[in-house]
């Protein structure tokens, strides 16, 4: 194919569409999410390559494929990182997952607005739109949630994911958040989304911002690069804000999207202006076809490192973490380090893994100019 095969540095946006061709290809047989760019998103995406002249920007590397999505596997990938598929307690669902004693996760959804290009839940995000995409039984689903919470008291948050809940229609949300409030147990109800990001029209109705206050929820967004945020995606941000609810960011650091201390600081001080509290960077998951936005852990941690000693403390007082199958774990659980194998072990409560580390020969930083293309 031209486009693979192509000497220049940059993929043109001509040569853009043989690259998508390729990748549906590649998605239809290693079970990848397929293309999805909402057209809010898209909108982003021409301004970008207008302006860069190829279709290598931060924007379009988070949700089209580049060259890289075709290249050799980095080593030691696999499909499910964070090992979900082994914390689904209750039979018959793969909604309801409990990998952390006062916690579950439950995907109403396997839906999302788009796609990003580095999803780290592809594996199980696939299997649940081969069956469909919304859940077929979303209040029976809801009633084996409560029933599970009935027989867990430990248990005091519940995390929706998917999947995105904001997705769902308000009687389907408002079906989800019912539920999960008739357990007495529960003090805190968390929603990950990346709607604000993909699709801001989705809060045009204040009767879903008004039933997310009712129910008291945590919103954790997903915003990864400052550009994601323009005025539409403020507005929104401030509408959230006066209805009292809580705003949260929690990103993965990405190789050639915001791997660049300058990024990281404009993203998280863009957020604080909107009372967006900044939870976690954390690593990218060795998972299978994401060495394009892979990073080496010493660079991961340089990175955190020059943020803490170059920016005040409202910005640097972020968590640098890695989530792994025995929960997060940060610079201080590595416990031995194998250099010439690319082999770092970590330790959390007497519990060990191996996490293989990105091959610092592949680890091409990204260019500054290119990452914040609008100065």
């Amino acid at each position: 194919m031209t486009a693979l095969r192509s000497s220049s540095l940059h993929t043109t946006p001509a040569e853009q569409g043989e690259l998508d061709a390729a990748y549906a290809a590649l998605a239809a047989r290693e079970r990848l999410l397929p293309i999805k760019v909402p057209a809010f998103y898209q909108r982003k995406l021409d301004e970008e390559a207008a302006s860069l002249g190829h279709t290598e920007g931060p924007l379009h590397r988070m949700v089209r494929p580049t060259r890289e999505r075709f290249g050799a596997p980095a080593g030691g990938e696999v499909p499910d990182w964070v090992d979900d598929r082994a914390n689904m307690p209750v039979p018959g669902s793969r909604a309801i997952i409990h990998k952390y004693a006062d916690r579950v996760l439950f995907m109403p959804t396997s839906v999302c607005a788009g796609h990003c290009q580095y999803c780290f839940r592809q594996d199980v995000l696939t299997d649940a739109h081969a069956e469909g995409g919304d859940l077929k039984g979303l209040a029976a689903e809801v009633e084996r949630l409560t029933a599970y919470l009935g027989t867990r008291p430990e248990v005091s948050e519940v995390v929706l994911s998917g999947g995105d809940p904001l997705t769902l229609s308000l009687r389907d949300l408002a079906l989800v958040l019912g539920g999960i409030r008739t357990v007495p147990t529960i003090r805190s109800i968390r929603l990950h989304t990346r709607t604000p990001a993909f699709a801001p029209k989705i809060f045009g109705d204040d009767k879903k911002l008004d039933l997310l206050a009712e129910a008291d929820v945590r919103l954790v967004l997903h915003f990864a690069h400052p550009y994601e945020i323009c005025g539409d995606v403020a507005e929104v941000l401030d509408r959230l804000d006066r209805h009292r609810i809580r705003l949260y960011n929690h990103f993965p650091l990405l190789r050639g999207v915001n791997d660049h201390r300058d990024v990281l600081a404009r993203l998280i001080e863009t957020l604080d202006d909107h009372r967006v509290r900044t939870l976690s960077v954390y690593v990218p998951e060795p998972i299978r076809h994401s060495a394009p936005f892979r990073v080496t852990l010493d660079r991961f941690f340089a990175l955190q490192d020059e943020l803490t000693a170059t920016t005040p403390s409202w910005i640097n007082a972020v968590r640098f973490t890695l989530d792994s199958p025995v929960g997060k774990v940060r610079r201080e659980h590595i416990v031995a380090r194998d250099r010439s194998a690319g082999l770092v072990t970590f330790e959390k409560a007497g519990q060990r893994f191996v996490f293989p580390d990105f091959p610092s020969e592949l680890d091409v930083p990204g260019d500054r100019d290119t990452l914040l293309w609008k100065g």
